[in-house]
């Protein structure tokens, strides 16, 4: 078995190493050069918190797996792939976001190595999981739901078809949580809406001490512990329904209410906040029909990258999704990662990224980044939300943004922002709760959150 077999099979979809580093031990694994250490575990977070996969970095005899941002200590050294085996697992089991060893034994030998299938995750995150205490099990009773709360876990494991089945199946509608948008298309009616951003989203879904509510694949990240204090819903109480489970527990569950009435609270009152801004062509343009114009003209092998702030926020909440995987907003975010997230996608021939930015990418990480995307066979476009920029309308924004995905290289677009939208946003939902950081806390507090 071959060190990229290995790596396979604990759910890495390619290596990054930094300038100079090896490249035999990923044999049978894409392995991507980066130019320092900063810009490769960039990259690796992309992955592991926007994409499919683990992010892995193989620095010398450093290897470095990554779900979400986390600060890691000393590597810890491993003598066997079987040692390398049980440290993931471990690593799975705490919910560590991240882990560091080093590799002691010798990666162009492995055959041989033990790699039993049931150590094998169809879930390949390292990040902590909300883990209620009620767990579906087999039930001759119909018990009836008010919502299913989805998360990452269902894009990770490739469980949406899954989850579209046991909505249709059992009438439940479904939230889902700000890293997991396009599950459904905006107008199914089994989509209730995008969740987990603000304090009020449970509130307005149906949350209250008294629901019952399911959770698919939610890391903990994804749900702050102020959406269910601010519903009065007790987290132990949720019933936790694995992907592979969903087909047994379309017996045993049904809606309290079943969709294909009036929407939900959450779907009507964020809609009237946005629906009114989608129309609106002049510039500076409103932050829903930016993130409009993006979803208008993106090619299907295309998808937008995220960070927190504010035009994350905005992103996650308006933007218009017919497509699952085109939107990728973190659960947590390093800045810089947006733009990481456009170039891993970038870097396979035809590959389109386009990152949004509260800020201009002047040096630094973000500037590195984008020099090594200037080599890449794909296309990454910028594009900068704030106060700055020559567009008139919303029509020339699209017409700009088409033409630069349509061809390969880097694109920085200014595009100027108008936030004031986003104090009717607040009033409908309450404060950000999303990123528990300094991004939360300003979209909270401000009118203007630029």
């Amino acid at each position: 078995m071959a060190f990229g077999d290995l790596l396979r099979r604990l759910g890495v979809p390619y290596l990054v190493t930094p300038h100079g580093g090896p490249d035999g031990p990923a044999t049978g694994l894409p392995c991507y050069k980066a130019p320092d250490l900063a810009s490769a575990l960039l990259l690796a977070e992309a992955e592991g918190s926007m994409g499919a996969g683990l992010g892995a970095v193989l620095d010398g005899e450093v290897l470095t797996l990554l779900s979400r941002p986390v600060v890691l200590g000393e590597p810890t050294g491993v003598a066997s792939a079987e040692a390398l085996l049980a440290a993931v697992a471990d690593a799975r089991r705490r919910g560590a976001g991240g882990l560091a060893v080093r590799l002691e034994f010798d990666l162009s030998d492995l055959v041989g190595a033990r790699h039993d299938s049931a150590d094998d995750h169809a879930d390949p995150s390292l990040a902590a999981r909300l883990t209620p205490s009620g767990t579906a099990g087999p039930c001759s009773d119909v018990t009836l739901v008010d919502f299913a709360l989805v998360g990452r876990g269902v894009f990770r494991t490739g469980g949406a078809p899954a989850v579209r089945a046991f909505a249709e199946r059992t009438g439940v509608g479904v939230l889902n949580t700000f890293t997991t948008k396009g599950l459904f298309r905006w107008d199914s009616p089994f989509h209730l809406g995008t969740g987990c951003l603000q304090e009020q989203d449970l509130v307005l879904a149906g949350a209250h001490p008294d629901a019952v509510i399911l959770t698919i694949g939610v890391d903990a990240d994804e749900c702050p512990d102020a959406l269910f204090a601010a519903a009065g819903f007790d987290p132990g109480r949720a019933i936790g329904v694995a992907v592979d489970g969903l087909g047994e527990a379309a017996r045993t569950f049904r809606a309290r209410v079943p969709v294909g009435g009036e929407r939900g609270r959450l779907y009507r009152e964020l809609g009237a906040v946005a629906q009114p801004l989608y129309p609106l062509e002049n510039a500076p343009l409103n932050p829903a029909r930016a993130a409009a114009d993006i979803a208008a003209v993106l090619p299907e092998n295309a998808s937008v990258w995220v960070e927190p702030g504010p035009a994350g926020m905005w992103l996650a909440r308006a933007l218009p999704t017919t497509r699952f995987g085109s939107a990728r907003v973190p659960a947590a975010g390093t800045a810089g990662v947006a733009v990481a997230g456009a170039l891993s996608a970038a870097l396979r021939p035809g590959g389109v990224g386009v990152a949004v930015l509260d800020e201009p990418p002047r040096s630094g990480a973000v500037a590195t980044l984008l020099e090594w995307a200037s080599s890449a066979p794909g296309t990454v476009v910028v594009e900068v939300w704030g106060g700055r920029g020559g567009l008139r309308c919303a029509q020339e924004h699209r017409e700009r943004l088409a033409a630069v995905l349509a061809r390969p290289g880097v694109s920085v677009l200014e595009v100027p922002v108008d936030y004031s939208a986003t104090t009717a946003l607040l009033e409908a939902a309450g404060p950000v709760v999303a990123w528990r950081g300094p991004a939360a806390a300003a979209s909270s507090t401000s009118p203007d959150i630029r």
